[in-house]
């Protein structure tokens, strides 16, 4: 069993949206485990999560709790963070970690195809924002990390037009929301990563090179990477950082 990170999260409930991937999700559970969080793992494929899961079991000492949901599901998320609730505890620490993305030019894409990807990476995001926050001031602390995308700011080079606008929704209701939460010790921070490893990264290694080769870095970011960041966000180290959005991306954009 793995017990580094000092337990620096001991005591504390992680709920991680989009959990099961091979990228950052896996890789964020995995660092908040180490923390001795105990986690609310939540994905849409219920096989791969529940492999994933016994995976980590295995790693961690710490107890898991899988939920196969539709974030966009209101009802749902519902029902979710109140038997989370009831078996860990109030949520101390979301990581909205899950997203879909759709490229292409505007023209050629189904116009629901927008709007599916707003109601996932922006309206899924803020409503689990929402439903974890009463448990948050109750307790008088908390802290919410959004994983944005630099696609927020660079508009997605011009290939993923639906993304890159949830994801500057997404930077504004962190920093909004920061605001309204603070005074309850509440935080809510975001991450903007760069390209990051992943299962579609490997499948396009040959079109996304250039994109490496175009950082400072000269390399895609690996999911640990940002999950380490994401660890920083969620743990006391950051006690005083609210209301920010951290550019993990190898200087792939430098914000002025």
């Amino acid at each position: 069993m793995l017990t580094d990170r000092n337990q620096e999260l001991t005591g504390r409930v992680a709920l991680v949206t989009g959990a099961a991937g091979a990228g950052m999700g896996g890789a964020t559970v995995r660092r908040l485990a180490a923390g001795g969080a105990s986690i609310v793992a939540v994905d849409h494929h219920a096989r791969r999560l529940e492999e994933s899961a016994t995976l980590w079991r295995e790693e961690f000492d710490v107890s898991i709790r899988c939920f196969v949901v539709d974030i966009g599901d209101r009802p749902a998320v519902d029902a979710m963070i109140e038997e989370a609730n009831r078996e860990l505890g109030p949520v101390e620490i979301l990581v909205n970690n899950a997203a879909i993305n759709i490229q292409g030019f505007v023209w050629d894409y189904d116009p629901n195809d927008f709007d599916e990807v707003v109601r996932i990476d922006l309206n899924a995001q803020w409503y689990l924002m929402r439903a974890v926050l009463p448990g948050m001031r109750e307790l008088g602390r908390g802290s919410i990390i959004n994983v944005a995308s630099i696609a927020a700011w660079n508009g997605g080079k011009g290939r993923e037009t639906p993304y890159s606008a949830a994801k500057a929704g997404l930077l504004e209701a962190t920093r909004s929301i920061a605001i309204q939460a603070g005074p309850y010790g509440i935080r809510c921070n975001a991450v903007a990563p760069g390209l990051v490893w992943s299962k579609f990264v490997e499948k396009h290694e040959e079109r996304l090179r250039a994109d490496a080769e175009a950082t400072p870095l000269r390399r895609h970011g690996r999911p640990e990477e940002i999950a380490n960041v994401i660890g920083f966000l969620a743990s006391d180290e950051s006690s005083y950082i609210t209301g920010e959005v951290i550019n993990v991306s190898g200087g792939a954009y430098l914000r002025p």
